[in-house]
């Protein structure tokens, strides 16, 4: 849980508010100025502002007012929030700034239907359809984690409205992307204002507050001395962590003219404010670029905090002027309150989705005080359903006492999503398949939550689905689909190594079923299927001929699925088991019984991973035959062959009415986990091999196994799971291969 890794004094004491008329300190004409505090915008470079309040609080010098532009204004609100020095330092330095900057739900918070077309490798980006437009998302970040963070953070504040009712008066500056003009935010959601302030455009979506669209103050005013002048301040102390313009020789490539851009912009409105600084006010320059702190330095807290400090430090004189005898005082008599009780709880959203799933989903036991380690997770799950923007909440208090509203926001570039990708396997024995995919998702197509999901792919291992899903209850536990599915295989039945017949299977299915999903780890299924095969053999023995087959009858399928990552896992469980009853009655060819199951657990130890993955695959036909001929229904055959599934085998080359296959893979992470969304791990591996298949259940043996094994690179990129890897089996067999995605599973 975040809340793990997050301050732990906070936990233990992030305490409510006193009333207003504690809150903020009264003028002190005798002893010392009000002292404004201006932070300004930098990225991560901001962190340097906790070393130079570090210095100010063990310096006496109290701070009567607080402005700040995005990064400096998460600092300031947290700061202004109640906070210490020590509190902000702790959190800087433990905060998964990763998870914070990232927009992905953790998968064990995924709803299963979400986590099933995980496997349909398709591109983790989309598009989005509203009224049939294509709708470009409004920055590449949507916030969701950082919205959170930020009101976890400052729930201790939760109910203050009026930013001069804090115990430290606070202004946040953002920019309005319509006029350009600078937003100086008072009052509101504390959280919400700081995350305004902070909207880098094109990076992160903007903040409708008020019907203005609000974007990084930094564009408008970085460093907010005029702000923090009309506060009722006498003496500002002002931290300038900018960005210096790069020099010509730095400027030669698109990027670093586009950062040039926004760092003119910053610097000119900042030079603009610093010239407005009176006589007695404080300027400090924290020496951020010696160090090599920049904007996305957020692995250096404990660098840049020390430089902030460092850099107040060198201004001992000057600051010392500000200092107030009283201040430690001050510091150690600050009041501490609990949490508020919650009386209610409220729902607001703009979605079709019921008020009452999302009232059933919060769990926050009403009379008792609010627990922010429960509304985190169970705001992940409500975010987890993919329909909406963004999902916070606030607490207001009205006459019958605190109130817990959850707000869920619909996505305004609409809710219809295009996805695409690629599949690509290539080996050394010339077998090649490129396939272009898709999928087109519509949500929400009633109250109930009904959606219809259709995925392809073009060339290759050639398929079409598309399903029709209904939630049944308002939990959406139970449900109803109904689907039609096309698909394209090669069967490849080889003997001692050597290709002996093959055969191209156009598959057509279509399925009428009913299930109950587990919470969103498991989910049981069974309905009836109706189809028919078109089998054409092209290479074969003259007993082989091309074929159509009808098939018909009722299936049951089990799903449980708990892995952390759909490619490169490094913990928990997949599985699957079905069992099909064909029957002659239903339209079938014949009568048989089919039953698939499928398993693999990882676990991991720091960057090394182990996967221990099974499979058992049977259909017993309610007919006579040898050889060849016992495969009566090609369209049921199961098959093994290729990368991971007997390395060094051509893919699906061996084929049987019962399959036996198991193996145990290692990897490593070779690359370090990127603070920023965008990550690239890279992983080698090996990996230990056993199967066959088997045309009648007398002939499976444990000693007719055949053994393979594989060495590999593999990487988890925006494409899906890239591997470059040799393989070695039985029988001379050798290949090396190329695959980006993979094939239907």
């Amino acid at each position: 849980m975040l809340r793990s890794k997050l301050l732990l004094s906070l936990l233990s004491f992030a305490l409510f508010l006193p009333p207003a008329t504690a809150a903020v300190a009264p003028a002190e004409t005798t002893h010392r100025p009000r002292v404004g505090l201006v932070l300004a915008g930098g990225g991560a470079r901001g962190i340097a502002h906790i070393g130079v309040i570090k210095y100010l609080e063990e310096h006496g010098i109290h701070v009567d007012a607080v402005a700040g532009t995005s990064m400096g204004s998460i600092i300031g609100g947290l700061y202004a929030s109640g906070l210490t020095a020590a509190e902000l330092e702790e959190i800087a330095r433990t905060l998964d700034w990763r998870y914070a900057l990232d927009d992905d739900t953790p998968r064990d918070r995924l709803p299963f239907r979400r986590k099933e077309q995980d496997y349909d490798f398709l591109l983790g980006a989309s598009l989005r359809f509203k009224d049939g437009v294509l709708k470009l998302p409004m920055g590449a970040i949507k916030g969701q984690h950082l919205n959170f963070v930020l009101h976890d953070l400052v729930a201790h504040a939760s109910r203050i409205r009026d930013f001069d009712k804090l115990p430290i008066p606070y202004r946040a500056v953002a920019a309005d992307i319509v006029t350009g003009e600078a937003v100086v935010l008072s009052q509101g959601d504390l959280a919400l204002a700081m995350r305004a302030s902070m909207s880098i455009p094109g990076v992160f979506t903007p903040v409708d507050i008020d019907g203005r669209l609000l974007v990084d103050g930094g564009i408008a005013m970085n460093i907010p001395v005029t702000v923090a002048q009309s506060m009722g301040v006498e003496r500002l102390v002002v931290v300038d962590i900018g960005t210096p313009l790069a020099p010509r020789e730095k400027l030669d490539n698109v990027l670093s003219l586009v950062d040039q851009l926004t760092n003119i912009m910053t610097r000119s409105n900042s030079e603009q404010q610093l010239k407005l600084m009176r006589t007695g006010d404080v300027l400090v320059r924290p020496a951020l670029d010696a160090a090599g702190i920049t904007a996305a330095s957020f692995d250096q807290p404990e660098a840049a905090i020390a430089i902030g400090y460092a850099a107040a430090r060198a201004l001992a004189p000057q600051l010392a002027t500000l200092a107030d005898s009283r201040e430690a005082e001050r510091l150690a008599q600050r009041p501490r309150l609990v949490l508020p009780k919650i009386v209610e709880v409220r729902i607001e959203t703009d979605t079709r989705v019921p008020d009452k799933l999302l009232r059933n989903m919060i769990t926050q036991p009403l009379g008792e005080r609010l627990d922010r380690d429960r509304i985190e997770s169970d705001i992940a799950d409500i975010y987890g359903l993919d329909e909406f923007a963004r999902v916070d909440y606030d607490v207001i208090r009205e006459e019958q006492g605190h109130v817990l509203r959850l707000h869920a926001t619909r996505n305004p570039q609409g809710d219809n999503v295009l996805k695409l990708g690629l599949n690509w396997d290539q080996d050394s024995r010339g077998e090649s398949e490129f396939g272009l995919r898709a999928s087109w998702h519509q949500r929400g197509l009633n109250r109930r939550g009904a959606e219809w999901y259709s995925a392809g792919q073009l060339g290759g291992h050639s398929f079409f689905l598309t399903q029709f899903y209904q939630p049944i209850d308002t939990a959406r536990l139970f449900f109803a689909d109904v689907g039609y599915q096309y698909e394209q295989r090669q069967l490849n039945l080889a003997a001692d190594g050597e290709l002996r017949a093959r055969a191209v299977v156009d598959d057509h299915q279509l399925e009428l079923a009913g299930g109950y999903n587990i919470s969103n780890v498991a989910r049981v299924r069974a309905g009836a299927f109706v189809g028919t095969a078109n089998n054409d053999i092209e290479i074969g023995s003259p007993l082989l001929s091309s074929s159509s087959e009808d098939d018909g009858g009722w299936f049951a399928e089990l799903k449980v699925d708990t892995l952390d990552r759909a490619y490169f896992p490094g913990s928990g469980v997949r599985f699957s088991s079905r069992f099909s009853q064909g029957e002659h009655d239903w339209g079938a060819e014949a009568d048989y019984r089919a039953w698939e199951s499928r398993f693999s657990a990882s676990r991991s130890f720091g960057r090394n991973t182990f996967t221990l993955s099974g499979r058992w695959s049977e259909i017993d036909l309610d007919v006579a035959g040898d050889g060849l001929r016992v495969i009566t229904l090609p369209s049921q055959a199961f098959t093994l062959g290729g990368f991971l599934s007997l390395s060094g085998y051509t893919r699906d080359s061996l084929a049987g009415n019962y399959l036996g296959f198991a193996s145990l893979s290692y990897y490593r992470r070779l690359t370090d986990q990127s603070l920023l969304p965008v990550d690239l791990p890279v992983y080698a591996g090996l990996s230990v091999e056993a199967g066959n298949t088997w045309l009648q259940r007398s002939s499976a043996s444990l000693d007719d196994l055949i053994h393979a094994g594989s060495l590999f690179l593999g990487v988890d990129s925006p494409l899906g799971p890239i591997y470059i890897g040799v393989g070695l089996g039985e029988d001379n067999q050798r290949a090396v291969y190329l695959q980006i995605g993979q094939p239907l599973d």
